[in-house]
């Protein structure tokens, strides 16, 4: 069926079907002008907000319309672990061409729901527009965080070992797989494109960390592991030490990168859309950390230190020192 036979309402009816029934925190959800929400006492309100455009944060060459949903959450709700806190409630605002389907957006809604009841995140309202040429969806999520436990990335101080949460580069082997028609069943190929298609958020990790009590700083790698704890230097005023060869990534990933012609570290630095967490730790506290991430399943990696400004920020690799960069993805770059 064309999205022209339902039209506007019909079309907002069907997808709402996808979307899994409202919490006891939302008092009014989609059906009328704004939505209505109940905030949980004492707590700090997070909102955060990112915009997915066909043929530049994705392609429908190889991209499944479930994936499209599910990626366009999952990235928002990224942010959210990043801040130590939980998400709650999202708006959806998506622009669709007229090439599509009815049963193509209902695809992605679909990917859109399963992500919300993964992560327990009400969709309460949005906007469903045509679009003259590509697909583009926008998410609003908001989030909630205790006020004493909200982690900034301006926290890190000369002396923090920095750590990461897991490996790194899946989602760029995954790309590279995709882009060259590399079957999912080949070899170790499966896991990083299903990294790249379905990531997930590190919300346990990201809260568990805020509870910890000795992390001083995170931010999720979604643009890659240089520009991230670059981001985190600014912030804080402060300079790094990475050690290149600490670095995690796992064999799929290596396999991938020597076929691709590339290092594995140039992924894990610039490829970006990992999601993983970096963040900084106190002088003493890594163990407390390992200890309280090992409880829900997570490894985490020292991968460096937090240094004086006045040191800057450098990769050392094979005993050599090279001025760390940003790398990944510039919208307005050619």
């Amino acid at each position: 069926m064309k999205i022209r036979d339902l039209g506007e309402f019909g079309l907002i009816d069907l997808l709402s079907r996808r979307i899994p029934a409202p919490s006891a925190r939302v008092l009014k959800g989609i059906g009328d002008d704004t939505a209505v929400l109940k905030p949980d006492q004492g707590k700090l309100i997070l909102m955060t907000t990112d915009m997915l455009v066909e043929d530049i944060h994705f392609s429908l060459l190889y991209t499944p319309f479930r994936s499209v949903g599910w990626k366009a959450l999952a990235v928002n709700v990224s942010d959210i672990a990043a801040m130590g806190g939980l998400p709650t409630a999202a708006t959806v605002s998506i622009g669709i061409p007229p090439r599509l389907a009815a049963g193509d957006a209902e695809e992605i809604y679909l990917g859109l729901g399963e992500c919300a009841e993964e992560y327990g995140v009400d969709i309460v309202g949005g906007d469903t527009v045509k679009s003259p040429d590509r697909l583009v969806i926008n998410i609003t999520l908001l989030g909630e965080a205790d006020p004493d436990r909200v982690v900034y990335r301006s926290g890190a101080r000369p002396g923090d070992l920095i750590m990461v949460t897991g490996p790194l580069g899946a989602s760029a082997a995954g790309l590279y797989a995709l882009n060259n028609k590399i079957a999912a069943g080949e070899g170790l190929v499966r896991d990083p494109i299903q990294a790249h298609l379905f990531p997930r958020a590190r919300i346990r990790e990201g809260r568990a960390l805020a509870q910890s009590g000795y992390v001083t700083s995170i931010n999720d790698i979604s643009d890659g592991l240089a520009s991230e704890i670059l981001e985190i230097c600014r912030a804080s005023g402060a300079g790094c030490k990475l050690d290149a060869e600490a670095v995690p990534y796992t064999v799929g990933i290596a396999n991938m990168s020597r076929r691709a012609g590339v290092t594995p570290l140039r992924w894990a630095l610039y490829g970006g859309e990992d999601f993983e967490l970096v963040f900084t730790v106190k002088p003493g506290g890594a163990d407390a950390v390992r200890a309280v991430l090992k409880e829900i399943g997570c490894a985490p990696v020292t991968v460096g230190m937090i240094v004086n400004s006045d040191q800057g920020c450098v990769l050392i690799e094979n005993g050599r020192k090279t001025e760390l960069v940003a790398g990944g993805y510039d919208h307005f770059r050619e």
